[in-house]
C-alpha cells in the first residue's frame, strides 16, 4: 500500500519525469508506474507521504521552505476535502481513486485553487488536459 498525501493525487496523472533531483525523480516514477497499471492500494494521508520522503526539501515531515509548505498543505486541503465530500474511506485502488479525482477536477476552473501556483504546472500534461 502507498501512502499519498492530496495533491499528489493530481500530480501523479501529469507525471513527465521531472523532479527535484535523481533520487526523488527514481522514486515518483516508481510510484506512478506501479499506481498506473493498479498494482498498489492507496492509502490517503495529511502530511507527508510516501513520494515526499525523497524529497531533497522535506526535513522532519515538513518542507524546509515555510512559504512552500503552507502552500503544499493549502493544495493537500482542497483535494482531501473534496475527495472525502464523496467518500468517506481512508484506502482505495488506484483506478478508483483517480476516476473519483478526474470527476471532480474536471475542467481548468475545478484545478485552479490546486494547480495554478505549482512549480510543476507548465509541464504537467494532466493540468493542461483541463479545459
Amino acid at each position: 500500500m502507498i501512502k499519498l498525501r492530496g495533491h499528489h493525487l493530481l500530480c501523479l496523472q501529469g507525471f513527465q519525469g521531472y523532479g527535484y533531483n535523481e533520487e526523488f525523480t527514481k522514486n515518483m516514477t516508481l510510484i506512478h508506474d506501479k499506481l498506473m497499471n493498479d498494482e498498489e492500494s492507496i492509502h490517503l494521508v495529511n502530511g507527508s507521504d510516501d513520494i515526499c520522503r525523497y524529497c531533497p526539501n522535506l526535513n522532519k515531515d515538513i518542507c524546509i521552505n515555510d512559504r512552500e509548505n503552507e502552500k503544499i498543505l493549502k493544495m493537500d486541503k482542497i483535494v482531501i476535502d473534496k475527495v472525502l465530500k464523496e467518500s468517506n474511506q481512508k484506502e482505495y485502488k488506484a483506478s478508483e481513486l483517480f476516476n473519483m479525482t478526474n470527476r471532480i477536477f474536471k475542467s481548468s476552473s475545478d484545478i485552479k485553487d490546486t494547480c495554478y501556483r505549482c512549480k510543476w504546472y507548465d509541464v504537467c500534461t494532466w493540468a493542461k488536459s483541463k479545459k
